[in-house]
């Protein structure tokens, strides 16, 4: 297998790290494993990315963490109308 070494000015969140790993522990991985794996899933779904990035930029924990994804740019009509929609069923 070949390898590419990574420059100087690669640099990670340090928190996020830790807390990742703590994760790949429990799955028995490495983090060089999990970068793998995601690049992989990468080449082979390149829309997965959208999915990630929605995922890491989901805020939890708070009232308007539960909002994200629910509001969008649709008119306050189309709202009303989807609302409504809702309640009938």
């Amino acid at each position: 297998m070949n390898t590419l070494k990574v420059r100087k000015n690669f640099l990670l969140d340090k928190e996020i790290i830790e807390k990742a790993q703590t994760i790949l522990l429990g799955q028995q991985k490495n983090l060089t494993e999990a970068l793998n794996l995601f690049f992989r899933a990468i080449v082979k779904e390149p829309s997965i990315l959208e999915t990630i990035e929605k995922s890491a930029n989901k805020r939890t924990g708070s009232f308007i963490g539960m909002l994200d994804g629910e509001i969008g740019d649709v008119s306050f009509k189309e709202m009303r109308q989807e609302y409504s929609k809702k309640r009938e069923l």
